[in-house]
């Protein structure tokens, strides 16, 4: 808050070389002020991460199944569930390694109270879920960010992946067949 305020009169007052100076002193005040934040641990957390993952057909984009050979893709969707009594305001998720590089970041707002958000992960998230679905072990972690009653509060959550069971292709075709059903004459 102290950042932007910095900028903001930096840029009205002084001129455009200073603002960049006083820029990049809001960015390092920025900097301290998220260092500041809280980290709670995963397990007292109101917000949990669900990341489901899907297997689409190239051409029609429905849901294969895992066994099936045609040539398909990866989609993956994740879902920030509150699972506290109270709303939860300004909700921020970062895809980050283990090694601490961030990969990408998204806002999500407000999640209600016992309710979820999902949103679909960009081709950056998509790469690094699909490398870690590789690995032996889990080598991404969710870090979110929001607003408590008593301030910012952070949370290093683990991913846990799940496969989303679409239609097969057989229950498709199936469905195709399947002559409607009559439930009254029309009398002409």
């Amino acid at each position: 808050m102290v950042a932007s305020f910095v900028k903001a009169v930096g840029a009205i007052v002084v001129g455009a070389p200073v603002a960049v100076l006083l820029g990049l002193t809001a960015r390092s005040v920025a900097k301290q002020e998220d260092a500041a934040v809280p980290v709670v641990v995963a397990s007292e957390s109101p917000i949990v991460i669900t990341v489901f993952s899907n297997w689409l057909d190239k051409r029609s984009h429905e849901h294969l199944a895992p066994t099936s050979f045609k040539p398909g893709y990866s989609a993956y969707d994740l879902r920030v569930e509150n699972r506290s009594g109270q709303p939860v305001r300004g909700v921020h998720v970062e895809l980050v390694e283990t090694d601490g590089s961030v990969i990408g970041a998204t806002k999500i707002g407000e999640v209600a109270a016992k309710g979820s958000s999902v949103f679909t992960a960009n081709k950056p998230w998509k790469r690094a879920l699909d490398a870690d679905r590789s690995q032996p072990t889990p080598t991404l972690r969710a870090v979110v960010t929001w607003r408590g009653p008593s301030g910012r509060v952070r949370a290093a959550l683990p991913l846990p992946m799940r496969r989303v069971l679409g239609e097969k292709p057989a229950d498709i075709r199936r469905r195709h067949r399947e002559k409607a059903i009559i439930t009254g004459h029309v009398m002409s």
